[in-house]
């Protein structure tokens, strides 16, 4: 499997550390690492990646949530949110921005790869 690239955000540089030697691993490209919602959006424009796993909590201006409603709208770009905010209100606001997946931290990660796989795969 493989090939499908990724844009990962997260603020965090361990996640992002862990994610990153993950999804080489496990033979996606990663595209770009960034810690911001105005990053993600300038990147997914400049990148285009297939898939973005994104945090909901970012740095900057702009949320994850924010972040990957404007991607999905503008470049049709599937999301996955990966966080550790599990509330009712989080994951209600989250579902607004029609995302294909919500893991919460600490990921499982075989249904991270599952989801993934099944993305790359369409």
């Amino acid at each position: 499997m493989a090939s499908a690239k990724i844009l990962i955000v997260e603020d965090d540089f361990f996640t992002a550390l862990v994610f990153r030697q993950l999804l080489e691993l496990w033979g996606y490209e990663i595209c770009e690492q960034v810690t911001s919602g105005e990053e993600a959006i300038a990147k997914a424009e400049k990148e285009k990646p297939d898939i973005v796993l994104i945090d909901i909590n970012l740095d900057g201006e702009i949320d994850g949530i924010e972040a990957a409603t404007k991607i999905r709208v503008r470049f049709g770009i599937p999301i996955i949110f990966t966080t550790a905010y599990s509330d009712n209100e989080t994951r209600e606001a989250a579902r607004l921005a029609n995302p294909v997946g919500y893991f919460v931290k600490p990921l499982n990660f075989n249904e991270l790869r599952t989801m993934l796989n099944s993305i790359a795969c369409n």
